[in-house]
C-alpha cells in the first residue's frame, strides 16, 4: 500500500545506521515474502576488517529513541497484509476448493493497474447481470453473483466477502449461506467450460459461519487493484471492520443460456446480530492472461458499481 501502515524497523535501521557507516557497507538481498518484496538489508559495517561497534551503537540508540517516540499505524491489527499480491484465507469448514497452496489461502492478483473491476457483480436478479448498488436489505435474503467478462467469459470460482464494523456486537453472530450454480474442473487450455444446464448446476454449499470466523484483525479496506479500496459505496472515513471470506464453490459464467443466466445465486440468513452488514465478492481462475488467482471484484467507486448492505 502506499499508505504507511506501521513502522518498518528494519528499514528504519537500515536508514540509521546508514549515516554512520563508511564507504563500505553491504546489504544482502532483499526477502521475498508471500510474493511481494519486503527489505530486511543487513548493515554490514567494517573498516579496515574491524567492526565499527560505536557506529553500530549510536545507530541502536538513535533507533531506539525513534521508536519510543514514533507512533504506529495499526499495522499489526489490518487484516490484510497488502491490497495486492497477498494471500488470504477462507472461513469454510472444508477449506478452499482450490487449495493451491495447501493453507486454505488465495492469492490476490490484480496485475492490472485499474483492471479486473468491470467483469463481477452483486445483482438482486440473474436477468439484470450488471447488478447495482443494494442498501437496507433485510436480514435473510438473495442475491445473485453474475459474470460480464468478455476475456474469459468465465470464473472457476467465486468468493464472498462478508463484513461488519468492527465495532457492532457481532459475538453471537451467525450466517447460514447456502449457494447454488455451476461447478466444474478447470479446463487444461484455460478456455470456457461446455457446462449441460441441468447436469452442471448443483447446491455447491450450505454452511453457517460463525463470529469466530472472521480474520484477525480489522481493516478499512480490502485487496483491489486500486490503493485503500472500500468495503462498501459511500464508505465514510475511519470506518473499521471485520472481515470473513468464504468459498461458494461454484463459477460464474459469461452465458445467458444456463440457468440464473450463469450466475451464482447465494441465499443467506443473518441471526444474532443487529445493525449494518455487507457482501462484495472476488472471482479465482485458474487459468487466465492475468495468471492464477484472484484478480476480479466488484466495483464499489463510481458508475457502474454494485454492493450489498444488510441493515437490521
Amino acid at each position: 500500500m502506499t499508505l504507511m501502515r506501521g513502522v518498518d524497523s528494519g528499514r528504519l535501521l537500515m536508514i540509521v545506521s546508514h549515516l554512520f557507516r563508511p564507504a563500505s557497507v553491504g546489504s544482502s538481498p532483499a526477502v521475498m515474502r508471500r510474493g511481494y518484496t519486503q527489505g530486511k538489508e543487513m548493515i554490514d559495517m567494517q573498516n579496515n576488517g574491524k567492526t565499527m561497534r560505536l557506529g553500530a551503537m549510536t545507530a541502536s540508540a538513535i533507533l531506539l529513541m525513534l521508536a519510543v517516540c514514533i507512533v504506529p499505524v495499526s499495522a499489526a491489527d489490518d487484516v490484510f497484509t497488502d491490497n495486492n499480491q497477498t494471500y488470504a484465507a477462507v472461513a469454510n469448514y472444508d477449506g478452499a476448493r482450490f487449495d493451491i497452496f495447501g493453507n486454505n489461502t488465495y492469492y490476490f492478483n490484480f496485475s492490472k493497474p485499474t483492471g479486473g473491476l468491470n467483469a463481477i457483480h452483486i445483482t438482486d436478479s440473474p436477468s439484470s447481470l450488471d447488478g447495482g448498488v443494494y442498501t437496507d436489505r433485510p436480514a435473510s435474503g438473495t442475491l445473485y453473483i453474475s459474470d460480464t467478462s468478455t476475456d474469459t467469459q468465465y470464473h472457476d470460482d467465486v468468493i464472498l466477502l462478508f463484513a461488519v464494523p468492527s465495532d457492532a456486537a457481532y459475538s453471537n453472530l451467525n450466517l447460514l449461506v447456502n449457494v447454488s450454480g455451476y461447478q466444474w474442473t478447470p479446463t487444461g487450455s484455460g478456455s470456457k467450460p461446455n457446462l449441460d444446464y441441468d447436469d452442471d448446476y448443483y447446491t455447491t454449499l450450505t454452511e453457517t459461519f460463525y463470529s469466530s470466523d472472521f480474520l484477525s484483525g480489522t481493516s478499512s479496506w480490502r485487496p483491489a487493484p486500486l490503493d485503500n479500496y472500500p468495503i462498501y459505496y459511500g464508505q465514510g472515513a475511519n470506518e473499521q471492520f471485520k472481515i470473513m471470506l468464504i468459498d461458494l464453490y461454484a463459477g460464474s459464467v459469461n452465458q445467458t443460456s444456463l440457468r440464473d443466466n450463469g450466475t451464482v445465486r447465494v441465499d443467506y440468513n443473518l441471526t444474532g446480530y443487529e445493525g449494518a452488514a455487507y457482501f462484495d465478492t472476488y472471482a479465482w481462475n485458474n487459468q487466465s492472461a492475468q495468471g492464477q488467482g484472484i484478480s476480479w471484484t466488484n466495483k464499489i467507486i463510481g458508475a457502474g458499481s454494485s454492493g450489498w448492505t444488510i441493515s437490521t
